[in-house]
């Protein structure tokens, strides 16, 4: 699902084919009948590399949860520790949308060669979809809310999101990223993907769900002399979650085939 239980509350390709046909007439007439039937008689045209589409969704899901002190006490200590930490967390959350927009995320992605790792061939072109939406965004907008439950819906039953029937299909869908921060265990940055491949016609035959995390250290910064090193870990926590998340989750043995 585009927002998992515990987290509740192209640049397209066209390929133009020019065809330039060109006779020449200079002692055409000259020539019998049969020959000049032979030498213009059409040939047949090549073949046409089929084009395999990668849709990609970024995500505009940021999500942050500080928990101090009080989160040991049981449900209400936990409660009123992220009621104390409300307004630190909204901050984290536009920090993150700031640092690690969606065009961050492509670009990252386009610097690791994510195809590669996903081991999709150069024929895959990248079709970019609208990034999966702000959580907090559903609770006041009812299209867009009826958008992700029709979105999740399509994810549950294999079926495709986009409404290509190209015969050569994958989707890497961004659900969520998560800041989560405890006393006991640091900060760190969740991330969460769906990757799916389709035959030419039916439901998904490969999907691989999961998030995976990795440490920050300077992240949220704390001065204004630690923004672009904050600014640069939350980018490599990011690309460090995308390789884990490939080599466990994906080709790790845990993706339902």
């Amino acid at each position: 699902m585009l927002f998992p239980a515990f987290i509740k509350g192209e640049q397209i390709m066209t390929l133009k084919i020019f065809v330039l046909v060109a006779g020449a007439s200079i002692g055409l007439a000259a020539m019998p009948a049969s020959a000049q039937e032979a030498g213009t008689a059409p040939e047949a045209a090549p073949a046409v590399e089929q084009t395999c589409e990668l849709h990609v969704w970024p995500t505009d899901n940021y999500i942050g949860v500080n928990m101090g002190l009080l989160s040991g006490f049981g449900p209400i200590g936990a409660v009123a520790d992220m009621e104390a930490h409300k307004g630190k967390v909204a901050t984290v959350k536009d920090l993150m949308r700031e640092y690690l927009g969606p065009e961050v995320q492509m670009a990252e992605l386009d610097r690791m060669n994510y195809r590669a790792m996903l081991k999709l061939p150069d024929t895959y072109r990248v079709i970019l979809e609208e990034p999966t939406p702000f959580n907090e965004d559903l609770k006041n907008n009812p299209e867009l809310k009826a958008k992700v439950k029709a979105m999740n819906a399509k994810i549950k039953a294999g079926e495709r999101l986009s409404g290509s029937t190209n015969p050569c299909y994958a989707e890497l869908i961004t659900t969520h990223i998560f800041y989560h921060k405890a006393m006991m265990y640091g900060s760190n940055l969740f991330t969460g993907w769906i990757y799916r491949e389709f035959p030419a016609t039916g439901k998904a035959k490969k999907t691989a769900t999961g998030q995976v995390k990795n440490p920050l250290e300077h992240f949220p910064p704390k001065t204004p002399e630690m923004v672009d090193q904050a600014k640069a870990e939350l980018r490599d926590a990011y690309s460090k979650d995308f390789a884990e998340y490939v080599e466990k989750k994906v080709f790790g043995g845990k993706a339902a085939k």
